[in-house]
């Protein structure tokens, strides 16, 4: 087996160079000609005296030249960074300084590829370790992004694993709609590369109307769909107003936050891809994208009364274990999911964070505490309860908001929704239930939560007050927007907008 992707890409484009690899708005490109223009990129770099080993910023738009920039960069021996042009120029800077990336592959005025300077960093170029493929910048604690540096070798067991797991080959049509700076996307690119498969490059314009995304799918006869279980929704409503069913749909890959059962259950009951199946996949950027895949079988998704979200087993590439106070916990314990084998190397030039989050055992192992509390069922799969950091206390106790999430999520009529923590009017933490309705005219849900909660809480994990959105807002990555939300919430005290808010004492105000 090849221990680099690129590697293995390069047999698809020496086996068939004529299939076409990639298509976007603009053209398709076949496999031979995503080699041509990797292979512009590399003599670029090698011209302008980039050294082996260094990193380069990568920024473009998502379509076909990603791919090709990515592959040039790698077969010049170079690790990449990727910077999403849409997002904020200050961020942008930031990270390629954080890098001390010097050089950056942007498009160029005819279609090609140029080279541009960074930003001058405040350190010369950083040295990663050798085999780096690649450092993502996640959001820190600090509000201070870090990058993850993950290796080609974890890469490629990541890609390998799933592949094998999944089963996916050359006959897939994929539908790719993340950014190149969200983790998901390595899936969404390489596995369908690697294949020989055909991949979609959706453009930004079509993920914004669903509608378009619904036109899209069925001309290309998308067999793989990779989504946000936001926009999974918002996709299925699209469907639904336009009568529209996807019969090539055979994968739906779900991602980034927890799944919404109703939704997954309603496109199946509908018939929208009678031939699909469903699955639910969890892991952090430091895992190497996905580290657990759950099936969601009719059965999965008709027992989700229980606590959290079901995760299922561990990909091939790594080692799941739970842990508490240091020690494995049992079947049935909440423990945090730590993770061996193809995780990330480290944080670039965070040694210190690095040591907190990477723990070496006794005997040299090396786990990624990911912070995230599960509990295995009695047949060996995982349930996802939450963030280990996301504990708050209530009146002196304290609460984990993901298991609180976990209880308003598994409410009937809540299609989705989340618990934030504000501080009351005295200055005590508050815990806020915020919630989408899957009955836009249910304005007697909000009443009757705080009843439902405590049928599963104590008291003090109730949230005080419970108020219902159109939406909940979401993050340039399609991720809940935890602090958007927090501000919606102190800004909506009771009785000032149209939601529906009831306190927990179940009366409306």
């Amino acid at each position: 087996m090849d221990d680099r992707v690129d590697e293995w890409v390069q047999k698809s484009i020496t086996s068939h160079p004529e299939r076409i690899a990639v298509s976007d708005a603009s053209r398709e490109v076949t496999y031979g000609q995503l080699g041509a223009a990797a292979e512009t990129v590399r003599e670029l770099l090698a011209g302008a005296g980039v050294s082996h080993g260094d990193l380069v910023g990568m920024r473009m738009p998502r379509g076909w030249r990603v791919y090709a920039a990515v592959l040039g960069i790698w077969r010049h021996g170079c690790g990449y960074v990727p910077v999403d042009p849409s997002y904020p120029r200050p961020r942008q800077d930031f990270v390629l300084a954080d890098a001390g990336v010097h050089t950056v592959v942007e498009p160029g005025p005819d279609g090609g590829f140029v080279l541009s300077d960074a930003p001058v960093a405040e350190t010369s170029g950083r040295r990663t370790p050798e085999g780096t493929a690649y450092v993502l910048h996640t959001s820190g604690s600090t509000g201070r992004p870090k990058g993850v540096v993950v290796s080609h070798r974890s890469l490629a067991a990541f890609v390998r694993g799933f592949v094998t797991s999944l089963g996916f080959g050359a006959g897939e049509v994929w539908a790719q709609s993340t950014s190149p700076c969200f983790d998901v996307s390595l899936a969404e690119a390489w596995v369908p590369l690697v294949t020989g498969a055909r991949l979609i490059a959706v453009s930004d314009q079509t993920l914004r109307h669903p509608r378009s995304l619904v036109d899209l799918l069925i001309e290309e006869r998308a067999t793989v769909l990779s989504q946000v279980p936001t926009v999974f929704r918002y996709l299925l409503d699209a469907a639904e107003r336009t009568g529209a069913a996807f019969p090539e749909l055979r994968r739906v890959l779900l991602a980034g936050e927890a799944v919404e059962p109703a939704v997954v259950a309603r496109w199946a009951d509908l018939g929208i891809s009678p031939g699909a199946t469903y699955h639910n996949l969890y892991g952090p950027t430091e895992g190497t994208v996905y580290a657990t895949w759950q099936q969601l079988t009719p059965g999965e998704l008709a027992r989700w009364d229980a606590p959290g979200t079901p995760i299922g087993r561990a990909l091939p590439h790594v080692e799941v274990q739970l842990r508490s106070e240091g020690g494995v916990v049992e079947d049935g314990e909440v423990g945090e999911i730590l993770l061996s084998g193809g995780i990330a190397d480290c944080y670039l030039d965070r040694p210190e964070l690095t040591a907190r989050a990477f723990v070496r055992d006794p005997d040299g192992r090396v786990w990624y505490r990911t912070g995230d509390l599960a509990v295995r069922d009695a047949d060996g799969a995982l349930r996802c309860l939450g963030r280990a950091d996301r504990q708050v206390k209530v009146r002196g106790m304290r609460v984990e908001l993901g298991e609180v999430e976990s209880r308003l999520l598994a409410c009937a009529g809540v299609a989705s929704g989340a618990v934030v923590a504000v501080t009351g009017p005295r200055g005590e933490a508050m815990l806020v239930g915020c919630f989408v309705p899957e009955s836009a005219a249910d304005d007697a849900l909000a009443r009757e939560l705080p009843l439902r909660m405590r049928e599963f809480l104590p008291s003090h994990m109730v949230p005080a007050r419970f108020v219902a959105l159109p939406s909940l807002p979401l993050t340039l990555s399609g991720k809940l927007d935890r602090g958007r939300l927090e501000e919606l919430v102190r800004r909506r005290r009771p009785g000032s907008g149209p939601a529906a808010v009831a306190t927990s004492s179940g009366r409306a105000r």
